[in-house]
């Protein structure tokens, strides 16, 4: 069956969204022929051809600028690549369209639970297991085991490497001084949130006389503010990625309880008293947090490692701003931030001529000589020091910012293009979480915990305490057979369904019946009985 006719229209159009390693390899069906996957010989003074899709930098000259990518071409003179870069705000809508028309890069950006069931169901992607253990070493050793675990379909790996950054990060972060000034404190149930988000849009909070603040700035389409949503014993899961958990003894998906539509109720509710920016909902993709730096917001729900950065932005605005971590707000349901696993990843389409250089590509990445010059948060020799006489990246303390004053701001400024995610998204992410890598040999790996040690404030370290404390995480272990067919459909319905419910766009019971029917008809039963199965 072609692509294009496994793809419908709807989806190409609406998609939002988006044991140990070893075991997993011996599970996986026999290695494909030589003459399937070996890269051929290319012709004398004839380059291979790799294009890699990703969402790093702020666009494709600055993805170009960046050491990542100036790095990645000089030691592969052999190959030409193709930069295909991204925005992060245009992904979501471009890799169904990639994917309905076979369109994909040789090395394939995408989210492992939003995408990959879409390219498997469409056949697009091919089987990774066998070239890891064969040109992946370096990838094998630094991966978490649980990483690969969203990404084995039929008992084959298709990922060829994942996120191996922490994403289990998140908190809610307020404007301590716009609490201070209405004589609030941070929040506790989810009652007193919504009066504080209330209040932070109608009560003048920054002094100024000017109706001109909000509660907070919602994540594109309410996919992302699970803190609200535990509250009531449920969670959307970041980018609308479904969260599970046990109920009486069985598996079942969040998406479908009544707390789901309790806690829809209660954000329209506050939507309505003004609570939330009124771009919450079309905002693009990755700018949530722009409001809250901007002095325009008195709350977001983000990193904990985002506090520093986010106070010194305000401060330029506010100079006597300061913000603050809190609790997940507590409700009838219980309370909690969810972590989000490792849902990055790259891929390698059937249309790739050479796979073997790329996983090699990616391989090179994780070695230790390359890791250590790209692990650091900023721009090379600009908003880190640069490489010290080792040849390992160093970055600024908090104090050492601080002390540059101005000239700190103007360093941030000359390479803000870049600086969104380096330039070339990778899946290595920044120094923090699990990082530095265990393949690090001692000496390098003291030098960037040492780092990592002096990186992040007294406030920020506060804030990662509470992160932990109340992490949740779905319980549904690995993708299932049902996922492939069905699961772009649920996603695409569910997003449009709380979008509407939130902005008030539709009669909430309405859509809460019209949403429970499209489940049970499309899917829903069997992809819940198969999670229960594993």
């Amino acid at each position: 069956m072609s692509v294009q006719s496994k793809f419908t229209r709807r989806q190409a159009l609406k998609l939002m969204g988006v044991g140990t390693f070893s075991a997993y390899l011996a599970a996986c069906a026999a290695p494909a022929a030589p003459s399937d996957t070996a890269d051929s010989e290319m012709p004398a003074g004839e380059k291979k051809k790799i294009s890699i899709s990703h969402i790093g930098g702020g666009s494709m000259e600055a993805s170009e600028k960046s050491h990542r990518m100036k790095l990645l071409r000089s030691s592969f003179p052999d190959i030409e690549f193709e930069n295909r870069w991204v925005s992060y705000a245009a992904y979501l809508d471009k890799i169904p369209v990639q994917i309905a028309s076979g369109d994909l890069a040789d090395l394939q950006f995408c989210n492992a639970f939003n995408d990959i069931p879409l390219m498997m169901e469409n056949e697009v992607i091919i089987e990774t297991g066998p070239l890891l253990e064969q040109f992946g070493q370096n990838i094998l050793a630094v991966t978490p085991e649980g990483a690969w675990a969203s990404t084995v379909y039929d008992g084959r790996q298709v990922a060829v490497t994942h996120n191996i950054y922490d994403l289990n990060i998140w908190t809610s972060q307020y404007r301590g001084d716009w609490l201070e000034s209405l004589g609030m404190g941070i929040p506790e149930t989810i009652d007193e949130y919504g009066e504080v988000l209330r209040a932070f849009s109608n009560s003048d909070p920054d002094g100024n006389g000017q109706d001109d603040t909000y509660g907070r700035l919602l994540y594109n389409s309410v996919r992302f503010d699970d803190d609200f949503f535990h509250a009531f014993g449920v969670a959307v899961g970041h980018h609308l990625n479904g969260f599970w958990r046990q109920r009486d003894g069985r598996l079942e998906l969040d998406w479908v309880q009544p707390g789901m539509k309790d806690a829809l109720s209660w954000m329209s509710s506050v939507w309505a008293d003004g609570g939330f920016h009124p771009d919450s909902i079309s905002i693009p993709l990755g700018q949530k947090d722009n409001a809250f730096r901007a002095g325009i917001a008195g709350n977001v729900y983000t990193a904990w490692g985002a506090i520093d950065f986010a106070q010194e932005k305000i401060r330029t605005v506010a100079p006597e701003a300061t913000v603050v971590a809190g609790p997940a707000p507590e409700g009838p349901g219980g309370r909690g931030y969810t972590g989000e696993g490792w849902p990055w990843c790259f891929v390698i389409p059937i249309t790739a001529e050479h796979p073997e250089d790329c996983v090699k590509v990616i391989d090179w990445f994780f070695t230790p000589d390359i890791a250590s010059q790209i692990i650091c948060e900023g721009v090379l020799g600009v908003t880190n020091k640069g490489l010290n006489e080792n040849g390992w990246c160093v970055e600024y303390t908090p104090a050492e910012k601080k002390a540059m004053g101005d000239e700190w701001s103007q360093k941030q400024n000359e390479v803000q293009d870049i600086s969104v995610f380096w330039g070339l998204w990778l899946t290595i992410g920044t120094l923090g979480g699990v990082q530095p890598f265990p393949t690090f040999p001692p000496d390098m790996k003291k030098h960037f915990e040492d780092m990592l040690a002096a990186k992040y404030s007294e406030e920020a370290l506060a804030a990662q305490v509470i992160s932990q404390e109340y992490l949740r995480l779905t319980e549904k272990p690995r993708p299932v057979q049902a996922d492939k067919e069905f699961w772009p459909g649920l996603q695409t319905r569910f997003g449009e369904f709380i979008s509407q419910a939130v902005a008030g766009t539709i009669d909430i019971d309405q859509g809460w019946s019209e949403w429970l029917d499209f489940f049970e008809k499309n899917g829903g039963p069997l992809l819940t009985e198969q999670v229960n199965e594993i």
